[in-house]
């Protein structure tokens, strides 16, 4: 290959340079740069050319020409590119769409064409969705060439192919051959400065708005009325910088039209990220001479083709051309100055400005170094220019990212909090979206309105005169606001108003930043109404509990009226609660004065806590005293007086205190001695909690408040396939749920026990039949054994109308009678109930378990589950447990899993049921 280039003068010396170098007997493609001023002499040039058969035309006009690193003006450019292997097509395209370049890309993709070089016209007609289109469909075809030019006049451009001038559309050369090296390249060296924009209105390649500002503000604001009075071409040194896959990409300004929109020579996306540009000059030289050292040592080269962008001439003239011949050092070189530089990447094309785009060509596979290697540049030296582009980088980075913090703050805060904010006359010029759902006013009802709109009745004038006195004097004020909704409701905030102070330090504004509390307020409300009992006005047994707890005191007395049964009966519940009413009155009239503190529990009881550091005598005393006091005096109901005895019983210890003195108060109404206190220690806890917990339990059956709450135990396969198990549950006197934990082996040694049983099996069967769900309950051995009970669940069980239930046989309970079990077993199985062993493997007669009872169900033991994924022991023996359940025809349920890698492993191991945390908590059913 050989890369020669004429500068024309006449037709007489094009023909003897043609002769001279035999260019009738060789072919490949001839590149033609003019400026628009030698288009006149274009066609006897066009006319002579055409006579070399081998050769095919394309050209450009151009903003200079360049030769083997000189950039010449108003001269035409005749570059001759002789290929001994490579084959040249060219073609003129007028239409120069996405779907052109994507056709002109399937037709190239996967041929030998190896190169596009191509010459648009830009200034009616953008190149880059052809430009987009070939890379879509010929994604490793690489393209260059730019997009002609009219030195700055942005008035007419043309460009050339075989002997016909275009003013519109695109002229392509496509080289092709297998031999045919090509390696592209791109400079920018444009260096991103400023604040970051966005391209908020966009058409194509016109830009009409950018951070919501119009354009020609924009410039206007950041680089002086003077170039925005100028443009387009006062700019071009300014690129418009953005960023894709990874590369800076430049736009430089080409014509701003009537309508305010300035075109560019090339498109922007919508809402795209911009800043200007600004070349500096060091770095393009380096830039350069890094790209030649390259080329020179890496790169098969016989020929370099250039095109560079004006913006780089208008910035340094100097500086352009130092850069091109730095280039050309590597080979000979042919190209032009261009509007817009064609360049391509793996996978994408791009049109760029402000750039220089080359590519160097070969034939030849062997990489020839430089004869005579350009000197190394200078050291860089102190740039005033990089410096201060330095620093607007810093600085703009540094306020980008207060910004973007900023933003975040907002976002949290509108998020979290009712935002609005007011002129210095209280005028309210900005409300968030939580002001409007909260208050249920819209921005357009409450701008330029004073915060009077959301104004309670109930708030004194008195808070807003010291509201407006802070913020008044510059000062931040925080207090608690009621204000009403548009729907006339009220809602409370805790606010805090910042006034906003201008650079004088004076006021400009005044932010209101507010949390909505009247959830807080109103739970504060029902805390205080559950604190306080509203009969007697005393504190009620929550509050004595919350004091317990905080105070961590050491006596707690209890007092009781003994016939106080009878008095509501016979006189009437007005009557009992006038009576209550007043020994409440006349106890806090006796105690309150020594700080001893009164509390009503519940019906005609009050507890007491004595004075901080008081001695036990004189607690007891005070008691005593108390008592004898208000027993002497009269009570009257229905003209009739009333005779009162009070028990009482009193705690000592450090926990446990209230059941302690509730139980002492149980002994002193059996022991019906009233000239003493009965005292009970937490050394007596054992006992006292066996007898606690066995009268919780017999009150909570009395009081039906005996319940179960539902676990589901779901298919190991099969999601939809759920089973619940129903547990036992106590709920407290609050309804808080209390597990049997706490009680029930005490009440497996008590006549209540049954009727706990008994209490399940109707709750699991009407909740079975209401949800038509299968449900499981848990027997134990009494169950089994007490006649009663065995005799009451066939009973039930024949009157169920409901989904068959399942029982669960606690495996760790030692069933002595193998054939009164078996019986049991099968009665119930006549009613299509099903049997599980609960507590597989916790260590009895298991396999005996399994041949005697011939169980449906096996649940392997929590202990052993929760340690597979540590202990392989517990992996081995859950294998054997599952391996001979299912050869008995038993199905397995795995317990107390807690985690998804859990269930996974377990489904590995071929567990049929799943039952755990992981699965679902117990809760209520419904």
């Amino acid at each position: 290959m050989i890369l020669l280039n004429h500068i024309y003068t006449d037709i007489r010396s094009l023909t003897a340079y043609v002769e001279q170098h035999k260019l009738y007997e060789c072919c490949g493609l001839i590149q033609l740069f003019f400026s628009t001023m030698q288009r006149e002499r274009l066609q006897p040039v066009l006319s002579l050319l055409r006579k070399l058969d081998g050769f095919k035309v394309i050209g450009s006009s151009s903003a200079g020409a360049i030769s083997d690193g000189d950039i010449q003006d108003d001269v035409l450019l005749i570059s001759f590119s002789s290929f001994e292997r490579t084959r040249v097509d060219v073609r003129y395209l007028p239409d120069i769409t996405q779907e052109q370049g994507r056709l002109l890309g399937e037709e190239l993709n996967d041929s030998d064409a190896k190169l596009i070089i191509a010459f648009g016209n830009a200034i009616n007609d953008s190149p880059e969705p052809f430009l987009r289109g070939i890379g879509e469909a010929a994604a490793a075809l690489p393209i260059t060439g730019g997009n002609a030019a009219d030195n700055q006049q942005y008035e007419e451009t043309l460009v050339v192919c075989d002997n016909r001038i275009y003013d519109r559309g695109m002229v392509i050369a496509i080289l092709r051959g297998n031999s045919l090296r090509v390696t592209p390249r791109q400079l920018l060296n444009w260096t991103p400065i400023g604040v970051e924009m966005e391209v908020t209105y966009s058409v194509g390649n016109k830009v009409y708005a950018l951070d919501g500002r119009p354009v020609l503000d924009t410039y206007r604001h950041y680089l002086g009325e003077e170039v925005a009075a100028s443009l387009p071409g006062s700019v071009t040194v300014f690129p418009l910088i953005t960023r894709e896959n990874g590369i800076n990409i430049a736009r430089t300004p080409v014509r701003l039209d009537d309508d305010g929109g300035l075109v560019f020579a090339g498109e922007f996306n919508f809402s795209c990220p911009v800043r200007f540009g600004v070349a500096l000059v060091d770095q393009i030289l380096q830039s350069a001479h890094n790209t030649l050292r390259e080329l020179s040592c890496d790169v098969p080269l016989e020929a370099l083709y250039i095109y560079s962008c004006h913006s780089r001439r208008l910035m340094s003239e100097a500086n352009s051309c130092a850069e091109t011949a730095i280039l050309s050092h590597a080979g000979p070189s042919a190209g032009f100055v261009t509007q817009g530089e064609y360049f391509h990447a793996p996978g994408i094309n791009r049109l760029q400005n402000s750039t220089t785009t080359l590519v160097a060509l070969s034939e030849s596979d062997e990489v020839g170094v430089n004869a005579s290697p350009l000197e190394e540049p200078p050291a860089q030296e102190v740039s005033t220019l990089r410096s201060l582009s330095h620093l607007a980088n810093a600085t703009a980075n540094a306020l980008r990212l207060s910004i973007e913090q900023l933003e975040q703050y907002k976002s949290a805060l509108d998020q979290t909090a009712i935002v609005s904010k007011t002129d210095k006359s209280g005028r309210i010029t900005y409300i968030n979206n939580l002001f409007e759902e909260i208050s249920g006013y819209s921005a357009d009802e409450v701008l330029g309105q004073t915060h009077a709109v959301l104004r309670h009745p109930d708030m004194p004038d008195s808070l807003f005169q010291d509201l407006w006195r802070t913020i008044s004097s510059k000062k931040i004020w925080n207090g608690v606001i009621k204000n009403r909704k548009k729907n006339g409701e009220s809602y409370y905030v805790q606010s805090t108003l910042v006034p906003i102070l201008d650079d004088a330090g004076e006021i400009a504004e005044y932010i209101s930043i507010r949390n909505d509390i009247t959830q807080v307020m109103q739970n504060e409300a029902l805390i205080a109404q559950q604190r306080t009992d509203k009969l007697t006005g005393l504190p009620s047994r929550a509050k004595l509990l919350e004091d317990i707890e905080n105070d961590q005191p050491e006596q707690l007395a209890l007092t009781d009226l003994r016939n106080f049964k009878s008095i509501n009966d016979y006189y009437g519940i007005g009557n009992g609660d006038r009576v209550i009413a007043e020994i409440a009155q006349r106890f806090m009239q006796m105690l309150a004065p020594q700080k001893v503190r009164c509390y009503r529990l519940y019906g005609a009881s009050f507890a007491f806590l004595p004075a901080p550091k008081m001695s036990l005598e004189a607690f007891e005393a005070l008691l005593l005293e108390a008592r004898r006091a208000i027993q002497t005096t009269g009570f009257s109901a229905n003209g009739e007086e009333i005779d009162i005895e009070f028990s009482l019983g009193m705690a000592r210890g450090s926990s446990h205190l209230l059941a302690l003195a509730e139980t002492a108060i149980q002994k002193a109404k059996q022991e019906k001695n009233s000239d003493q206190i009965l005292t009970l220690s937490d050394q007596e806890q054992e006992h006292l909690n066996r007898l606690y917990w066995i009268n919780e339990v017999k009150d909570a059956l009395e009081d039906d408040r005996i319940t179960a709450y539902f676990q589901p135990i779901v298919s190991s396969t099969d999601s939809s396939d759920i089973r619940y198990e129903a547990l036992l549950r106590m709920l407290d006197r609050q309804g808080a749920p209390i597990s049997p934990f706490h009680f029930l082996d005490t009440i497996k040694q008590t006549r209540h026990y049954p009727a706990i049983t008994r209490r399940m099996l109707d709750i699991v069967l009407s909740t079975a039949r209401r949800h038509q769900h299968r449900i499981s309950v848990n027997l134990s051995a009494e169950d089994i054994e007490n006649d009663g009970t065995r005799q009451y669940i066939i009973e039930r069980l024949a009157e169920n109308d409901g989904p068959p239930i399942a029982l669960e046989i606690t495996e760790s309970e030692s069933l002595s009678d193998f054939a009164e079990v078996r019986d049991f077993i099968r009665q119930v199985r006549r009613y299509d109930t099903r049997i599980a062993i609960d507590d597989f493997g916790s260590g009895y007669s298991n396999f005996s378990y399994l041949v005697e009872l011939q169980p449906d169900f096996i649940k392997i033991d929590g202990s052993i589950i929760s340690g597979i994924l540590e202990d392989e022991k517990n992996m081995v023996v859950t294998q054997s447990i599952i391996d001979l359940a299912h050869k008995t025809g038993a199905k397995v349920v795995a317990e107390f899993v807690s985690s998804d890698e859990l269930a996974n492993c377990l489904r590995g191991l071929g567990v049929d049921y799943l039952q755990g945390f992981a699965l679902g908590k117990p809760a209520p059913m419904d």
